[in-house]
């Protein structure tokens, strides 16, 4: 597998990894050397195929389903890392959903919904990796949030506070572990190339169209692969950035800083 082996040695757990950028990140972490654990929840075969493309390139992965809204299913994910690979060092807390609608059309159960996948599945997933990675000295919790976390967009008022919140969570966290050797990151994605992107209320009619227009939308002139996203969760997670925690890193070609004139 092409790797220049940063992550060798390392286990990772990758929730939400059946598509988008948790595939895409499980892959890159492999290709670094990680041994990974990925989850997904209710599209199995999607979990498995991340562990097959993993497999199929010389990598070393582990399927397990899990519901991130529950504690007693991401305790055992934990388990099941320390059991096959013997402990954890790297969590990217990546499952997330959004429901682009109206605030006022959405009932209470629709906005919990959001909020215990997005929120309150990234805190458990960080409250059951510490134990694991103080037994191996240390580790790399990094939460996936969003451009949105910082910038307004029309149906999406649920799913920007939830990363908007994951972003206090880090800094808070990262003080509260730091002392263990633990550090505690984000990183905020733009426009990414995946299946949500897809569902984004601008794409229904024209993804392909729609993708090009939000590629004008930042100096680089192109949307994100999971990839991009990947090799930042790569790098955010490996002894090179081992004196980088509680921050918020905005993978966005650029967009969240540029100006745009039309």
């Amino acid at each position: 597998m092409g790797t220049n082996g940063r992550l060798q040695g390392k286990v990772a757990i990758v929730t939400g990894a059946g598509s988008g950028i948790g595939r895409g990140a499980a892959i890159v972490l492999a290709q670094e050397g990680a041994e990974l654990v990925v989850v997904n929840d209710k599209n199995i075969d999607a979990g498995k195929e991340t562990e097959r493309l993993i497999k199929e390139e010389g990598g070393e992965a582990t399927f397990v389903r899990a519901d991130v809204r529950s504690e007693v299913e991401v305790s055992n994910i934990l388990a099941c890392a320390e059991e096959i690979y013997g402990g954890l060092d790297i969590m990217f807390a990546n499952a997330g959903v959004t429901d682009y609608r109206d605030l006022v059309d959405m009932s209470r159960d629709d906005i919990a919904r959001i909020i215990d996948i997005n929120l309150m599945g990234s805190l458990l997933c960080a409250k059951y990796a510490i134990p694991a990675m103080k037994k191996r000295g240390g580790g790399s919790i990094v939460f996936c949030s969003s451009v949105l976390n910082r910038i307004g967009f029309p149906q999406a008022v649920v799913y920007g506070a939830t990363k908007a919140g994951q972003v206090g969570a880090v800094y808070a966290l990262a003080s509260e572990v730091g002392k263990d050797n633990i550090r505690v990151n984000c990183i905020s994605p733009g426009t990414t190339n995946t299946p949500m992107v897809d569902r984004d209320p601008g794409a229904l009619k024209d993804p392909v169209a729609y993708k090009k227009m939000m590629a004008k939308q930042n100096p680089l002139g192109r949307i994100a692969e999971p990839e991009d996203i990947g090799k930042a969760v790569a790098w955010i997670s490996s002894d090179e950035a081992s004196f980088i925690t509680g921050q918020d890193l905005y993978i966005d070609g650029g967009f969240t800083s540029y100006k745009r004139l039309c």
